[in-house]
């Protein structure tokens, strides 16, 4: 038999793969579950997200309690973090309720394990045209990236960022334009994930969601103007002036402008412009292609282009699911390759660690080759789909699922 069949159409080989990524997912998840709601020194990230809308609650704008403000509320402390736009704050109403700590880091592990679930659902449904192995293997290739172990151990917001992605994807299928607007607009609390999906509702022409988003942005914003006698405006002018003492703190293409001598500040500018420029083509090139393929454009394209660290890398999720869509569909054996080297990459990443640890400098290498793979895993995807465009998928099989919704 051929080597597609023989190995990867295997049902014994499909099943052994997913039992052991479950059990990674099961690992990552533990530590991550422990670190969130339990560990004394846990989710830090959602502590300082936690004493912002403390701020908000009390009518304060959170980056002007910074130490030495007479803003300062002793009991919640000064502000050391920034960056999140005004709108996230009204977010953080729901997000963050008006909780003690340890209330919110449960409430936290509630929310987490629902955009988890969400998440699986997703990534099953796209695996069942193909078979109950496969959708066993998507979800449990969906749940094992290594950055679920991170978001969760600081606190982030990311696993919730992409349930209400997928919600957006959901609503865009059915063309609820206004809710999927809405979505969408509730996931720019972290615009550098969220943010260039919004030209996927520019290419699609929904007009509907793109002012829905618009004037949920908005209005959230003049409402925490409202809240905290502070002019949204300025709000964004500060968030602009701080990006320069953070932005090449993470690892994205920002750093490798800043190794070459430019200011950060400038480097975030060049390298948002690029972004937007490079989404800009692709998109209009690729503009008749799957939904599902702009939405793992907008994620790779975001990763490079915008200020992120280690954890953002959960974004990708939606590369690595197009990537299994693909693979299903065409089996051939470049199509296996390119997924089984982006799946260790994101999943088995101690492994990209150990091979980086003789060197200097080991989270940039890793980094930066996870951006590698994600950069180069995007471009294979494109060129296959210009390539397959219009051959038939696989037939689709029975996954005992009652409305069998075509994820494309």
């Amino acid at each position: 038999m051929k080597f597609n069949k023989t190995i990867f159409y295997s049902e014994k080989i499909i099943t052994l793969l997913s039992i052991v990524l479950t059990l990674l997912s099961l690992t990552y998840l533990t530590q991550g579950f422990y670190s969130l709601t339990i560990a004394e020194n846990g989710a830090n990230d959602l502590l300082a997200r936690w004493q912002e809308q403390q701020y908000i609650y009390r009518g304060i704008y959170p980056y002007a309690a910074r130490a030495g403000s007479p803003d300062i509320v002793p009991a919640i402390g000064a502000i050391k973090s920034g960056g999140y736009p005004p709108w996230a704050f009204f977010s953080g109403f729901f997000f963050l309720p008006p909780l003690n700590w340890q209330l919110t880091r449960f409430y936290h592990g509630i929310l987490n394990l629902i955009s988890l679930a969400i998440l699986a659902f997703f990534a099953y449904r796209i695996g069942c045209p193909y078979g109950k192995s496969k959708a066993f293997f998507a979800l449990s290739a969906s749940l094992a990236l290594t950055g679920h172990k991170l978001t969760l151990e600081l606190g982030q917001y990311g696993i919730i960022l992409n349930a209400l992605l997928i919600g957006t994807f959901w609503l865009l299928k059915k063309y609820k334009n206004s809710w999927a607007g809405l979505l969408l607009g509730i996931a720019m609390m972290k615009p550098n994930i969220s943010g260039l999906y919004f030209f996927v509702l520019i290419i699609r022409r929904r007009t509907k969601a793109i002012l829905t988003c618009s004037l949920y942005l908005t209005l959230t914003s003049l409402a925490i103007g409202l809240v905290t006698q502070f002019n949204p405006i300025k709000m964004l002018i500060r968030i602009l002036k701080d990006s320069k003492y953070f932005a090449d703190k993470g690892y994205s293409g920002i750093n490798i402008i800043t190794n070459l001598g430019f200011d950060p500040k400038m480097a975030t500018l060049l390298l948002g412009f690029g972004g937007v420029l490079g989404i800009t083509i692709i998109f209009y090139i690729w503009r008749n292609h799957s939904l599902l393929t702009l939405f793992a454009t907008a994620s790779v394209v975001g990763r490079i282009f915008v200020y992120h660290r280690s954890y953002d890398n959960i974004m990708l999720i939606f590369l690595l699911l197009c990537l299994i869509r693909m693979t299903f569909r065409h089996s051939h054996q470049l199509n296996i390759l390119v997924l089984t080297l982006t799946i260790t990459t994101f999943c088995f990443t101690r492994l990209i660690w150990w091979i980086f640890s003789f060197h200097d400098n080991v989270t940039q290498r890793v980094e930066f080759f996870i951006l590698f793979m994600a950069t180069a895993s995007l471009a294979y995807l494109l060129v296959q789909e210009k390539i397959q465009i219009g051959n038939p998928p696989s037939p689709a099989a029975s996954c005992n699922v009652k409305e069998n919704l075509r994820q494309d």
